[in-house]
């Protein structure tokens, strides 16, 4: 921590009239300075008094690694509260579901925000007992100004949410939309940037002084809390497997549904009772090995479909297709 130019000059000054650092300590503390900060101030003048006062030492800026440190810690912080706020959303769309609109499903997203707190997580709560161990024997560590920047920043940006979520719950009930799942999200919004605020507000009372491991521990809480309720809907990696395979099936089903469709070799006005649907693949080498399950059925003289079996329905976007349990068809008139 470098030391302000201020105290810097009056400590200079102190010593160049010949008072005691023991006086100019007891000074300092007396006017505010911390322990850390009087002694840093005493530490940079040697006992060499000429006659322009005393001789400075050379002093080493921590300022660039407090920067990394502090930048890393929030940053660390922002990830925790930002997808466990993504998987409380997943969640509360799952147990409140909007009867006006098509579901949707999100594992995907819900998968990367469990992974990003797997990461995060971890990484913050080490960050936050270093910096909690760091204070306890620096009270100046919370007087930094790389520090109370990013704090202030923080809470900038929690207060601006806080009151944009509170402007928008206001205008939705006007408006007449007030639903159970609007107020859920709203108040874990609030929830969230709630604790940013009192996560970060700690700083600037004194971090040394305030209840910091209660605040540390408290978006750890939250992320374990998010990811807990999040993984059944989601699933491991088992399902992840079912719906990468799936994906597959529907991309090839696509892909010779529209090559049936323009095959040359059928004819289109009386459509043939069997078909290998490989037989009019236009690329058979874009397929995957899934198409040789691709099934051809003739509904009429010009109507097919072509179906596959599926294994995990929720996961599949319905658009053009008709789902039973475990099958998907697409079908298509050729006139």
């Amino acid at each position: 921590m470098s030391v302000p130019s201020d105290l810097a000059r009056f400590v200079h000054e102190a010593l160049k009239r010949g008072q005691s650092r023991e006086a100019i300590h007891d000074s300092l503390l007396a006017a505010g300075w911390t322990e850390t900060e009087a002694a840093q101030a005493l530490a940079g003048w040697t006992d060499t008094l000429t006659e322009a006062g005393p001789v400075p030492r050379p002093l080493r800026s921590s300022a660039a690694k407090d920067a990394f440190f502090y930048a890393l810690l929030f940053v660390a912080f922002g990830m925790v509260a930002g997808n466990a706020l993504t998987l409380l959303f997943g969640w509360i769309n799952v147990q409140l579901p909007d009867r006006s609109s098509a579901p949707v499903y999100a594992a995907g997203t819900l998968r990367w925000s469990l992974a990003a707190l797997i990461v995060f997580t971890p990484a913050f709560w080490l960050l936050d007992r270093a910096d909690a161990r760091a204070a306890r024997t620096d009270s100046a560590r919370g007087h930094g100004a790389i520090r109370r920047w990013l704090s202030s920043l923080a809470m900038l940006i929690a207060v601006v949410t806080l009151m944009g979520d509170a402007l928008y719950l206001i205008y939705t009930f006007l408006n007449g939309q007030i639903t159970a799942r609007f107020l859920a999200k709203s108040a874990t919004v609030a929830l969230i940037f709630l604790m940013v605020l009192a996560y970060f507000r700690q700083d600037r009372a004194g971090r040394a002084t305030a209840l910091p491991t209660l605040m540390g521990a408290a978006p750890v809480a939250v992320a374990v809390l998010s990811a807990a309720l999040a993984f059944p809907i989601m699933g491991g990696p088992g399902r992840g497997q079912m719906e990468q395979r799936d994906r597959s099936r529907i991309a090839d089903l696509r892909t010779l549904t529209q090559d049936v469709l323009l095959c040359l070799e059928i004819d289109h006005e009386t459509l043939p009772e069997t078909l290998d649907p490989m037989s009019c693949a236009r690329n058979p080498q874009r397929l995957t090995g899934f198409a040789a399950g691709i099934a051809y059925h003739r509904i009429s003289d010009t109507a097919f479909e072509l179906c596959t079996e599926i294994e995990f329905p929720p996961a599949i976007q319905p658009y053009g297709l008709t789902l039973t349990e475990r099958t998907a068809c697409m079908r298509q008139q050729t006139e």
